[in-house]
């Protein structure tokens, strides 16, 4: 007989082997109050992240409606709360963009200062419209972010600090 077989010992299970019911609770409890701590700032993080990815995808269609009326030689406009209340239009390609789709309720506002109906940019990749200017919030205007368009199509964004009344 070979030496592993002789010296091999059958290991029996124990019936008794696994958790209990009050161990397997006890984690449950546990990870249940630890979701109960981690739900309200995700999501804060979610309404915050809603409106900043709505003002970064508002400032890619700007740049993108400047590109096409370069292309197109021909006008090319942005128009807000259209068809709809917080969504925008691009007329060159008839996009609609609803800002409905991003977590924490984005809109559009006109506070701290008024937001711009419609952004038309020229065939030179100039912006007619003076000032432009778009404000997007968030759920109970915690966060206002400015995309502001120069007369040049230079597209920039902003976020406003209501403790200081300034756009940082």
């Amino acid at each position: 007989m070979s030496p592993l077989i002789k010296n091999h010992k059958c290991r029996q299970i124990d019936n008794n082997s696994g958790f209990s019911l009050i161990e397997l609770v006890i984690v449950m409890v546990i990870a249940a109050v630890v979701m109960a701590i981690a739900a309200p700032t995700t999501i804060a993080w979610l309404r915050e992240r809603g409106v900043r990815n709505a003002a970064d995808q508002l400032a890619m269609d700007l740049q993108r409606a400047k590109l096409m009326a370069i292309k197109e030689n021909a006008n090319c406009t942005i128009t807000t709360n259209t068809p709809a209340a917080n969504q925008y239009t691009i007329s060159l390609n008839n996009e609609v963009v609803d800002l409905g789709r991003y977590p924490g309720s984005v809109a559009f506002t006109n506070n701290p200062e008024a937001t711009s109906a419609a952004i038309t940019f020229t065939p030179q990749g100039l912006c007619t419209t003076i000032p432009a200017a778009v404000l997007l919030t968030n759920q109970n205007g915690v966060l206002t972010f400015r995309v502001r368009v120069s007369a040049a199509g230079g597209i920039s964004e902003k976020l406003y600090n209501p403790g200081t009344g300034k756009w940082n």
